[in-house]
């Protein structure tokens, strides 16, 4: 088997078949290329005297042994938990088709199924799912399932906050309490004194960003594939797939990244990445009110007032663009995005255009949401670097075909408000990052 038949579910591809190598794979379609790797070798592990030679042609990656935690978790049984997707872990992935309704073939691992299967074990062990059910195993991976397609709704859970040690390796500038007389959280300061009342303060959280990407890629499934240029009839499918995998592919990278921050917990890089979303707020609730255009200067003064070395920056983004989403935290994932395109990473505006689309972290803005996907695009059409899935040049074109029927059925773009620059903070919290 060659590399022509590597497995992979991609954005602009069927999810049975890509054209790519498997080192390009990452993130929504990670596994789909290990498994392609590994068949490709067309040999099975061997012995000598006695020993057992493990057959370097599988190897042994993080993304593999996320995937075998997971499936043991929930009761499949892929044995040992080594990074290489060999025969034990086939089989264990067509048990969970099988039992998700999926089509059964252990070589075959679209990325829709896999991002179900992370997201429902990141719910069950870090979100208090196994707790707040008392499921375990197969079964409380149907309540995650049955929950998606309308069951009874999955509460949102935060992590607990950690204490904080003291950390050698990161800028830090926290975000400070309020100064006593100051607005209590919910309540907004009006420009004639007093404290103005959030009537939603206090209301249910929106549905995360998690269960929507499970929700479109269960319709993924029903579609037999993802949505290509070829078989668009739904934009908005199409686009929402695109999000879904990009999603997967920022997490997948920011989750690399920390792995190279030295002397921080992954707790104490989710606070730090608080910081980091907090004082980019004022630039973030913008991304609502203000075009593309407008808005991308205003980042580059921030970015550039802080003194911190480019390179250092955007590796903090890409960090804290990964906790954003693994938190579902829309907030710390727009401020990220916007800094990576305000330091000259365009394609990260395709993020921007589907929060703004979508609503997660922004208001609902279609008109607004058109400029960035625009702008973003045009950016790859022109070379630039892709952010997500490099190996597929078949997604700028979707992209590009999902944005005219968008724009197609979209009512003129309404006048976006002028507005004076708002100040930029002092400092930023950022990561160095050992490369």
């Amino acid at each position: 088997m060659t590399t022509a038949s590597l497995v992979a579910a991609l954005a602009a591809a069927p999810a049975d078949r890509a054209q790519a190598d498997a080192g390009d794979f990452i993130g929504g379609a990670i596994i789909g290329g290990v498994i392609g790797h590994a068949l490709s070798q067309g040999q099975r592990p061997r012995t000598t005297g006695g020993t057992r030679v493990v057959r370097p042609g599988i190897p042994a990656t993080q993304q593999g042994r996320e995937t075998q935690t997971a499936l043991n978790y929930f009761g499949y049984n892929a044995g040992t938990v080594d990074g290489q997707v060999g025969p034990g872990t086939r089989s264990a992935i067509e048990r969970f088709q099988a039992s998700m309704g999926y089509p059964v073939n252990g070589r075959e691992f679209a990325s829709y199924q896999f991002d179900f299967l992370m997201d429902a074990y990141f719910w069950a062990t870090n979100q208090g799912g196994a707790q707040q059910t008392g499921l375990r195993g197969q079964s409380l991976l149907y309540a995650y399932r049955d929950s998606l397609q309308g069951g009874a709704p999955i509460q949102s859970f935060q992590p607990v906050p950690q204490p904080m040690a003291p950390a050698t390796t990161v800028i830090v500038n926290p975000a400070q309490q309020p100064p006593a007389g100051q607005p209590a959280p919910g309540m907004a300061t009006a420009s004639g004194g007093g404290a103005m009342p959030n009537l939603f303060a206090n209301s249910q959280p929106r549905m995360s960003l998690a269960n929507s990407c499970n929700a479109v890629m269960l319709q993924t499934s029903s579609n037999g594939g993802y949505v290509t240029l070829a078989t668009m009839g739904d934009a908005g499918q199409a686009l929402s797939e695109q999000f879904c995998v990009a999603r997967t592919y920022a997490m997948a990278r920011g989750e690399e990244l920390m792995g190279q921050i030295s002397g921080l917990s992954q707790a104490q890089i989710a606070e730090q990445c608080n910081g980091f979303s907090t004082m980019l707020s004022a630039q973030i609730d913008r991304l609502s009110l203000v075009g593309q255009a407008e808005l991308v200067p205003e980042m580059q003064r921030v970015v550039a007032g802080t003194g911190v070395a480019p390179a250092d920056m955007a590796s903090t983004a890409r960090v804290c663009l990964a906790v954003g989403y693994a938190q579902d935290d829309m907030r710390m994932a727009v401020g990220s995005a916007l800094t990576l395109v305000a330091l000259g990473e365009g394609a990260y505006g395709e993020l921007l255009g589907h929060h703004l689309r979508e609503g997660f972290g922004a208001n609902a803005r279609r008109d607004l949401a058109v400029q960035w996907y625009d702008a973003a695009i045009s950016s790859l059409e022109q070379g630039s670097t892709p952010a997500f899935m490099p190996g597929q040049p078949e997604r700028t074109p979707l992209l590009r075909g999902a944005l005219m029927r968008l724009q197609g059925g979209a009512a003129a773009a309404a006048p976006v408000p002028a507005a004076q620059p708002q100040p930029a903070p002092n400092a930023l919290p950022t990561f160095q990052v050992n490369q």
